[in-house]
């Protein structure tokens, strides 16, 4: 009986040991004070630049733990050669087409690589500033400055975290890339066909994209795509771009070789804030399609294809 009380008293106190060792762990890993660059878990930080103007956006170097810093930590950056390989290898494998760029130098500015966490702040986290002119991007490209920590002058980095890609997002008055922006449109579609013109009403939620400060891409009719699956030819078959002037008036004009052309002026083709503040474009044009369906519902409902202009008038309203 003395032996099972024994061995019972040793079990408990190697429980408490270990209690006591795991808790003090424990402590250790929630005070513990480590550097690192705020991200996603693709290593990515969006920050949205609007077009027609530099802009500033910042990289933000925290320090984890529930503890301030005690003392100042100066943290240097450098540029990165790895992570947007990483990132294009893991998220398009081989789809080249598909991979993020890194901006080009001429874009964007970094007037220091350094910043101090301060002892004295309230916050856990310094900013490292960037300068960009988005002028010239294309909204179906994904731009990337990639980064990561050079150096700190105490404490140690996380190394999952020390890398970062400031991913610069576009917009400008009437869409962004932030998410996808839609315009309900309703209106007319009239068919020019060899059998007349055919005219039906339209709804199609139609995909905006910011090309620059006053101008966005659109496709025309009843046409429309998905953002990051859109092509080249998709574009210059049925991209149309639709430039807001300083009258409020839109003018219309082609992405490539899609033919179109604009009915009537300023009073038809427009864009105004309503009084319930909704964003409307107010368009009327024509564009000239291939392999059009056309119905002859007196003949049986026989049904072809053929090439043809079609007429659209409609009203697009931005979707909240």
């Amino acid at each position: 009986m003395k032996k099972i009380l024994n061995i019972g008293l040793l079990l408990l106190t190697l429980t408490g040991i270990t209690g006591c060792n795991e808790d003090e762990q424990f402590e250790g890993e929630l005070y513990k004070k480590v550097i690192y660059l705020l991200s996603d878990d693709n290593k990515a930080f969006q920050s949205v630049h609007e077009f027609g103007k530099e802009s500033t956006g910042y990289i933000s170097v925290c320090c984890g733990g529930t503890e301030h810093v005690t003392q100042d930590v100066t943290i240097e950056l450098e540029p990165d050669d790895q992570v947007l390989a990483q990132y294009n290898k893991i998220n398009f494998d081989i789809e080249e087409s598909k991979f993020a760029k890194e901006l080009k130098s001429d874009r964007y500015n970094i007037p220091t690589y350094q910043t101090v966490l301060k002892a004295n702040s309230e916050d856990n986290y310094a900013l490292v500033p960037i300068f960009v002119n988005p002028e010239g991007l294309s909204p179906d490209s994904i731009y990337m400055i990639p980064l990561r920590i050079k150096s700190t002058s105490n404490y140690e980095i996380n190394p999952d975290k020390q890398q970062v890609l400031y991913q610069v997002v576009l917009k400008n008055e009437y869409a962004t890339m932030e998410s996808t922006t839609h315009y309900q449109t309703a209106g007319t579609e009239i068919k020019h066909t060899t059998i007349g013109d055919k005219a039906n009403g339209s709804n199609v939620t139609r995909v905006v994209a910011p090309i620059n400060k006053n101008r966005v891409r659109v496709f025309v009719g009843t046409h429309t795509y998905t953002p990051g699956k859109v092509t080249k030819e998709d574009i210059d078959k049925y991209g149309m771009y639709l430039t807001i002037n300083d009258d409020k008036s839109i003018t219309i004009t082609p992405c490539g070789s899609l033919q179109v052309e604009m009915i009537g002026g300023a009073e038809d083709n427009y864009y105004e804030i309503d009084k319930k503040g909704r964003q409307i474009f107010y368009l009327h044009y024509k564009y000239f399609d291939t392999n059009v369906t056309v119905t002859d519902e007196s003949n049986n409902n026989n049904t072809w294809t053929e090439d043809c202009w079609i007429t659209m008038e409609e009203k697009g309203v931005r979707s909240l």
